[in-house]
């Protein structure tokens, strides 16, 4: 493979942890598939796996050399199976410079498959061919039965040597036939580590010709859990002026969702998941309590694709503040559907009161609690929950706690909630055993709710 693409100019321990569990199934003649969400960076593994200069010699040792790579882009609707097999024809005669066999015109899928295992079975013996196919889902829905046991029956028609697959795919295959007993290594790609992200960032300095401080690339790699489609257009925006990452964390993930890109890629993952997986990102964005649910598939999916994280003391978490803020606020018919459902199964909720003159008093299925705020604590408190579930505006807020409007400032109202939220979240989280709970949500493009 020609070193053509961008990832062949990576450090030689990109992704190191991924790189060397495929690489490893790769070295016992194994097939491999590679699992990960939208963005996640999937593409950037296989593309430095068949293009790096130092991936063999670093992670096959001994077998170094005796490894032949094709890949096969599978994005687009012409990837069928006659273009799949066309494209794996094109580039083992490109690499080994094999004298062709014709098949060019054929209308007969039969004649193009019997070109392919020829030409298979003229590569040198020693050789392991390894078949990459890139973005597979696209052409998954086009495949059959046939093309699935085509691609076992060629694996076992070379005397020596071996082929091996791997498949790189959002979620795992159904079934694959023939194929299928080859696949049992899954490599489950996620967001960035530290030091891959800090990478990330200095080859988008250069690319941008700009260069961030250590607390702007350290903000960066916090606000969006590394996740490379977040990183590389957060760093953008904040290249750009749009983003600001000294001011509050609430602002800045409000910045960073008023980018169409950037809220195109959350939706993009919301959309790869399944309603059960949906109704267990939305329980822990929303601090919804639903029992026996973060034991069921449906979260242990989401920990194999890293969209919950450990998040100590036996809890976890969203990966990242960014997509947590987005799944929080969601408004969508399904949203609220699920939403309900989340509510309803609660055999005993949530209750935070306010007792004039300034007492707030909450009520939680482990007992009560009380405590005493301030006047304008106390003003806020009351406006928030005036009507249950409803969002105010800074205006209504202001109107309602200070008693005028246009002179108070958005950034005086994000104080005082900021304040109310000190006072009542630690008593709840320590009350329900809930470390992420907050009685105030920000609801991006209207103002602020309470929660209880």
């Amino acid at each position: 493979m020609a070193y053509t693409y961008k990832e062949a100019f990576f450090p030689p321990d990109y992704r190191e942890a991924d790189v060397k569990k495929i690489l490893d199934a790769l070295y016992k003649l194994r097939s491999v598939s590679i699992v990960g969400l939208a963005g996640m960076g999937k593409s950037n593994v296989v593309r430095f796996i068949v293009s790096h200069p130092e991936v063999q010699n670093r992670y096959l040792e001994d077998k170094a050399g005796d490894f032949a790579f094709i890949h096969v882009d599978c994005a687009g609707p012409s990837c069928g199976e006659r273009g799949i097999y066309e494209e794996i024809l094109h580039q083992l005669r490109e690499q080994g410079g094999l004298e062709g066999t014709s098949y060019q015109g054929a209308d007969d899928i039969r004649q193009i498959q019997r070109a392919l295992r020829r030409q298979v079975r003229s590569i040198e013996p020693y050789l392991n061919l390894v078949i990459i196919f890139d973005y597979f889902d696209e052409a998954y829905p086009r495949l059959g039965k046939g093309f699935f046991n085509y691609l076992a029956h060629l694996r076992n028609s070379r005397q020596r040597g071996n082929i091996s697959y791997v498949f790189a795919t959002r979620r795992q295959l159904g079934h694959l036939y023939e194929l299928q007993e080859l696949l049992d290594d899954v490599c489950w790609i996620g967001p960035l580590g530290y030091n891959d992200a800090l990478g990330s960032i200095r080859r988008d300095e250069q690319r941008l010709g700009w260069v961030f401080s250590a607390a702007e690339r350290d903000k960066l790699i916090a606000y969006t859990g590394g996740h490379p489609g977040f990183l590389k257009n957060a760093g953008e925006l904040l290249k750009d002026g749009e983003i600001d990452l000294s001011g509050p964390e609430d602002e800045v993930m409000d910045q960073l969702l008023r980018s169409d890109v950037i809220r195109n890629l959350c939706e993009e993952l919301w959309n790869d998941l399944t309603s059960e997986e949906k109704r267990v990102l939305i329980s822990k964005a929303r601090n919804i309590p639903a029992a026996g649910l973060m034991d069921g598939a449906a979260a242990q999916y989401l920990k194999q694709s890293s969209l919950l994280v450990e998040a100590g003391g036996g809890k976890v978490a969203i990966f990242c503040k960014l997509y947590e803020t987005f799944v929080r606020e969601l408004e969508t018919k399904e949203v609220k559907k699920i939403v309900q459902e989340l509510e309803a199964g609660q055999v005993e909720g949530l209750s935070v009161i306010a007792v004039p003159p300034n007492k707030v008093q909450i009520e939680t299925p482990a007992g009560t609690a009380e405590t005493i705020l301030p006047p304008l604590l106390f003003g806020l408190l009351c406006c928030l929950t005036e009507e249950q579930g409803k969002a105010y505006t800074i205006d209504d807020i202001a109107t309602k706690v200070y008693g005028y409007g246009g002179d108070v400032s958005d950034q005086a109202v994000a104080q005082l909630v900021k304040r109310l939220r000190k006072k009542i979240d630690p008593l709840v989280r320590e009350m329900i055993n809930e470390p992420t709970y907050t009685c105030i949500e920000n609801v991006r493009g209207v103002g602020y709710r309470f929660d209880g």
